[in-house]
């Protein structure tokens, strides 16, 4: 081999390697992603153009579909198939990859874009970098002739990548990422957190009525669809997520890091059927004495909810409830401040048979 064909040997494995991994951190985590799609859009169609609007509804496939499509992609780098069509695909999806990098490092409008979900956070323009060497790294490959032979088995290997990707996405979906990741992970202590410097302020992103808001104050309207939030003085940000909980206008955030809690977090109506609220109910009058339920949501809205649970409504930030939990509706179990374990609301049964054993253990 000359120096050009190890040089598409390596371009090769990094680009392969690079796609692989961004696909799967986000299908992992593909409500984490399809948040951060759903930012985009949002913000894109404010500034481009409200028919971008049309695919809010369908966030979550898109968010499946693009980091499927990376792992699809870097697998079939990898195993040489279809190497020609394979490398045209994967210059395409760079190329707007790098535009879309530009635009967030340039308009400050959003954070970051999530390239690895939460298993390693790029700055916008680290994101750019990354996008502009894969740019080159592609040049190299195309430059050294491609990828290599295809193999009597890279047909096997890009198939399994697509099963693997759905299988991954569909159990996270359905359940919770396989790998817990991000500050609330099980673990994590949340009494540690850092306290900012200074009170947080943040400009909320809400719509009503097909009308986009930004403003400073979280209305009390329960209306108001929550889109995202820019801090707006982030050299007082924490190092971690901030964690604030409150109950009518007092904050309950150092009570719940006291003794056994049980988080019933709620954060769609879709999600609140009769059968889902009768599990809970189950679920709520059998827990063991001294571990207390808590109910939060984003607002009062699910008051008929904890009318049926007999429980007061505490609230939080939906971006706070996004991050600790990857579901429409699930339990998070504290021990003086330490996340011991977390379920999605479709393992509610699974979930009480855990909280009666631990009712042994106390």
């Amino acid at each position: 081999m000359n120096i050009l064909e190890y040089g598409g040997f390596f371009a090769t494995l990094v680009v392969g390697i690079t796609f692989l991994l961004s696909g799967a951190a986000k299908l992992n985590d593909p409500r984490g992603f399809s948040y951060k799609i759903e930012e985009y859009l949002y913000v894109l169609a404010g500034q481009w153009s409200k028919y971008l609007r049309f695919f809010l509804p369908y966030n979550l496939f898109l968010a499946i579909s693009i980091a499927t499509l990376e792992v699809v992609l870097g697998t079939a780098l990898l195993v040489h198939w279809q190497a020609y069509w394979t490398l045209i695909a994967l210059l395409l999806l760079t190329l707007f990859f790098t535009g879309l990098t530009l635009y967030t490092a340039t308009s400050s409008r959003i954070a970051s874009c999530g390239c690895f979900g939460d298993a390693f956070e790029l700055t916008p323009w680290q994101s750019f970098t990354k996008s502009v060497v894969l740019l080159l790294l592609l040049g190299v490959i195309f430059r050294a002739g491609g990828t290599g032979a295809t193999t009597s088995t890279s047909h096997y290997w890009v198939a399994a990548a697509l099963a693997g990707s759905l299988a991954l996405s569909g159990y996270a979906i359905r359940h919770l990422p396989l790998l817990p990741l991000g500050p609330y992970r099980i673990g994590s202590r949340l009494a540690q957190l850092a306290q900012p410097r200074r009170p947080l302020r943040y400009l909320y992103v809400l719509e009503k009525d097909g009308q986009t808001i930004e403003t400073e104050q979280y209305p009390k309207d329960s209306d108001y669809r929550f889109i995202n939030a820019k801090l707006l003085n982030p050299e007082d940000e924490a190092p971690e997520a901030d964690f604030s909980v409150w109950k009518d206008q007092e904050e309950v955030t150092s009570h719940l890091l006291l003794g056994l809690k049980l988080l019933i977090i709620v954060q769609s109506h879709k999600t609140v059927s009769e059968a889902v609220v009768q599990k809970l109910r189950t679920l709520v009058k059998s827990l063991p004495e001294g571990l207390q339920p808590i109910l939060i949501s984003p607002n009062e809205k699910y008051q008929d909810l904890a009318t049926a649970l007999d429980l007061p409504i505490h609230t939080a930030t939906p971006i706070l409830l996004r991050t600790m939990l990857r579901a429409p509706m699930g339990l998070l179990l504290l021990r003086d401040g330490i996340v011991k374990s977390k379920w999605h609301y479709r393992d509610l049964a699974k979930a009480q048979i855990q909280l009666e054993h631990l009712g042994t253990l106390l």
